[in-house]
């Protein structure tokens, strides 16, 4: 299992690289050490000088943008219906809930999510929300087998509270099977101070016997530590950095011709200017040239930054290569894609599994049919619209009684020409309520 301390610093990396350059030239020498016999002046130039390649944040963006492609359903009973407006602690709705969860699992391999009624001013109406903490906030967990299942008995969440100026931390525990749940900080020693009263969750008068806190990583719900899956992404785009700052600082240093001069010049015939208006008057057998740079070294160092944004696409941007070659049929397109979105799918199921429980959770604490709260997210990670032969074809297999409308109309929505989130009851009402003709096919009426 990787360490607390070792993860966290892997966290502050990553989050640092898609934040972009600035934060990466202000990590100074964390990322960049400074080069040997460098002044500190001359160091915060070498720094200035360099260019981060930002394949890290590029690459995040287009993965999400992949992921949701298509919008996802999401079905709430009327009792959380408000949800889906104010889903989270910070007012945000689900969407946006889900969009955050896809970037954040995607990027750093963890998300928590807490399920949690407000603290104060609950009433009968009152619906659950979702509580969210990044990877960073995760400061640390334990795990027990109960009733043969593993099962979360302790989480340490940071927060953006603040007790007498100190920075407050959330103990989530189970303490003989109950779920509780306590606010401490740390002093000038580190040693754990509580603040505040125990508080004991409850739901309809009985306190909960579980922890309704989820650990969401692209591999799934499992409390465990896996590696951030940009983790080499970033690696290599800081080590691409360096390189910027050394090759910048060797053109800075060599590009310009620097003038010299031998022999035995008395001190008020120095030059002290230079150009082409200038004329130097030297005494007999003083020598003159110009210092230029010569070699590959500079040269060398692009092949080695090259070499780096190649590895970075390899990382990153391959995983983006969803589109069809010419000759590719859709079965052969999306086959030759699933490796390559192996990540994108196992955030996609972890993000969906985690709400998924979450809401069914919620429809129990609130009385609320669980089977009528669900999310779903689309698979569909390759934009291929069916095209209109293949529409023709389906039509004539309706139109032959090969296939139902209902079935017509669900594989015009794998095509992409129907709308995902519409079921076909909800399509019929609208067909009919502009005039359409929804009467079988003449050769269904002639047969029967």
């Amino acid at each position: 299992m990787i360490p607390f301390d070792r993860l966290h610093e892997q966290y502050g990396l990553i989050r640092n690289c898609l934040e972009g350059e600035d934060a990466v030239k202000a990590s100074g020498q964390l990322y960049t050490p400074k080069p040997e016999g460098m002044t500190p002046g001359n160091y915060v130039h070498y720094l200035d000088r360099g260019c981060f390649y930002g394949a890290p944040a590029m690459t995040l963006r287009a993965l999400t943008g992949l992921a949701l492609r298509k919008d996802p359903v999401i079905k709430l009973p009327a009792r959380l219906e408000p949800m889906r407006l104010n889903a989270t602690d910070e007012n945000a709705p689900m969407s946006v809930l889900i969009e955050d969860m896809v970037r954040e699992v995607m990027a750093m391999g963890r998300y928590g999510v807490l399920l949690d009624f407000p603290a104060t001013g609950a009433t009968a109406n009152t619906v659950p929300h979702i509580a969210t903490f990044k990877a960073e906030a995760i400061e640390d967990f334990d795990t027990a087998y109960v009733d043969g299942r593993k099962v979360l008995t302790r989480v340490w969440l940071a927060s953006d509270e603040t007790w007498e100026e100190a920075a407050v931390y959330y103990e989530l525990i189970l303490d003989d099977s109950i779920y509780k749940f306590r606010r401490f900080i740390r002093d000038q020693h580190q040693r754990r101070e509580d603040v505040g009263d125990e508080v004991i969750p409850t739901v309809n008068g009985r306190a909960l016997n579980y922890i309704p806190f989820l650990l969401v990583s692209q591999e799934g719900l499992r409390p465990e530590n896996v590696t951030p899956p940009f983790l080499a992404l970033c690696q290599v785009a800081l080590s691409h950095f360096k390189n910027s700052c050394d090759r910048e600082h060797a053109i800075f240093l060599t590009a310009s011709p620097t003038p010299w001069i031998s022999g035995s010049i008395p001190e008020d015939r120095v030059p002290s200017t230079i150009g082409s208006g200038t004329v130097w008057t030297l005494p007999e057998g003083c020598q003159v040239g110009m210092l230029e740079f010569t070699g590959a070294g500079v040269a060398a160092q692009k092949e080695l930054m090259q070499e780096k944004v190649d590895t970075m696409a390899t990382l990153g941007a391959r995983m983006l290569s969803v589109t069809m070659n010419r000759n590719e049929t859709i079965d052969t397109a999306t086959q030759r894609t699933r490796s390559e979105l192996a990540l994108l799918h196992g955030v996609v199921v972890s993000v969906e599994a985690a709400l998924n429980r979450l809401l069914h959770l919620a429809a129990e604490w609130v009385g609320a049919p669980a089977d009528e709260a669900s999310v779903n997210l689309s698979r569909d990670f390759i934009e291929i619209a069916m095209d209109p032969k293949m529409v023709e074809a389906q039509l004539k297999l309706w139109q032959s009684g090969m296939i139902s409308r209902a079935t017509l109309y669900e594989n015009l929505q794998k095509g992409e020409i129907a709308r995902s989130d519409r079921s076909w009851a909800d399509e019929k009402d609208m067909v009919e309520e502009e005039g359409g003709d929804l009467t079988l096919p003449v050769s269904l009426v002639k047969s029967n």
